[in-house]
């Protein structure tokens, strides 16, 4: 039963309507004609809107939003950038708005590089790092990752490269050897007294010297 049937025959009630006859067939025939046009204006709202309109669609709300489709961007991927396409160009395709398209596309904690902490003549420059998933990442996902980059970066910024990066998981053991050494210096005992065993004879003479006069 129709949203206009329903409201007509339960919510009214009118006793009327109840009864086989002209004015029962004349409701029913103006519930149907109505729950139709009801369902031709909810469908035409519908196409209006990215999230809800038929796949046909999508392409001419791409165009008015300026986005094209990846030949590697699958149907869903495509709709759900038209649905956010507004919030990611308020997010002017900085360092903020750019990690989010690229999760999107399967590559999140992706961080944005600039690369004038390298030189700071190349401040317009700028590199996506990318963590790596467990599965790798293939040619086709470095293509990917700068088309992507050069359809949503800044006017004024260039794409300089494309880093990955990568952690494996291992132990470190550490080993070592203790040495000890122990210098001992030999010294003699400081004398300090000498004792001698016998007889000791000791001897000398006078020596006179004089001067005399004349």
């Amino acid at each position: 039963m129709g949203v206009f049937k329903d409201y007509f025959f339960k919510t009214l009630r009118w006793p009327l309507i109840h009864r086989p006859g002209p004015l029962a067939a004349l409701v029913e025939g103006l519930a149907r004609a109505l729950d139709e046009a009801r369902r031709d204006i909810i469908f035409l709202r519908n196409q209006f809107n990215p999230w809800t309109c038929e796949p046909d669609m999508i392409p001419l709300h791409a165009e008015s939003r300026g986005i094209t489709q990846s030949a590697e961007e699958t149907d869903e991927q495509f709709r759900e950038r038209c649905i956010r396409a507004f919030a990611w160009q308020r997010l002017g395709g900085g360092q903020l708005g750019m990690p989010q398209i690229l999760a999107h596309f399967g590559y999140p904690g992706t961080e944005m590089l600039n690369v004038r902490h390298e030189n700071p003549a190349r401040w317009a420059e700028f590199k996506p790092k990318v963590p790596v998933p467990d599965a790798g990442l293939k040619a086709q996902d470095f293509t990917r990752i700068g088309w992507m980059a050069n359809e949503t970066k800044p006017a004024r910024s260039r794409l300089a490269g494309i880093q990955a990066a990568s952690s494996v998981p291992g132990g470190v053991n550490a080993g070592g050897i203790t040495y000890t050494t122990i210098r001992v210096r030999l010294t003699p005992e400081r004398t300090t007294s000498i004792r001698i065993i016998g007889a000791v004879h000791g001897g000398g003479y006078t020596h006179t010297v004089a001067r005399v006069r004349a």
